[in-house]
């Protein structure tokens, strides 16, 4: 390596390369590659935020329909390898119309969330909780039997009613219709939450009268 009027160069067989011009190009290239770095991090955040929000009910923190239908077909695939059960239940909350219509949708809205949130707080982190529908929710009860979940059924109708949910000072009743199905061969995702909704269905025939609201 040689100095010309104060330069450093290198000399090979291809002739002379001042050395200042490689190391310039070495740091724009550690420049590019931090660039490239960053923008694969924030990459990584909107992918992870994105699959998020394909899982997640728009209006409370549970999991969505489409979330719920995958999980029961995994249930399904777990049960015809090793047999390990779950419990598929159905809720549908009363009197949504009623909170709409008096107190106004924000009132219905805050019921729903009202009753995510006692929903979500009532299970255990290897169950899940979705929003299937406007009024509608489901629940996986993993490694659950049939009894086992309509124990569970009762505790939540007692969760549920145990306090009314507070909206601009006025106090709205929350209760719910529960429906169960086992998990069973040759019935798909769809078949067991139908199943579900008919056992539903049959809680409500049953059901007494409307909650109190004021």
């Amino acid at each position: 390596m040689d100095s010309v009027g104060g330069a450093r160069i290198a000399v090979d067989q291809f002739g002379v390369v001042p050395v200042d011009s490689i190391e310039d190009q070495l740091r724009e290239l550690r420049r590019e590659r931090d660039a490239l770095r960053r923008e694969n991090r924030v990459l990584k955040i909107a992918v992870a935020e994105l699959e998020r929000v394909s899982e997640r009910d728009t209006l409370t923190p549970l999991f969505n329909r489409r979330y719920f239908l995958t999980a029961i077909h995994q249930r399904l695939a777990r049960f015809a390898r090793h047999a390990e059960t779950a419990a598929v239940v159905f809720i549908d909350v009363n009197q949504l119309k009623f909170i709409n219509d008096s107190f106004g949708h924000a009132a219905g809205d805050f019921a729903l969330m009202e009753v995510a949130r006692r929903l979500a707080a009532s299970i255990r982190s290897t169950d899940v909780a979705a929003r299937i529908g406007g009024d509608e929710f489901g629940l996986i009860l993993d490694q659950s039997s049939e009894a086992g979940a309509r124990t569970q059924v009762t505790r939540l109708c007692e969760v549920l009613s145990a306090a009314p949910a507070i909206y601009d000072n006025h106090e709205i009743g929350l209760s719910a219709c529960f429906g169960v199905a086992m998990l069973q061969t040759d019935m798909t995702e769809s078949d067991i939450l139908a199943e579900a909704d008919r056992d539903m269905y049959r809680c409500k025939q049953g059901q007494d009268g409307p909650r109190f609201h004021r």
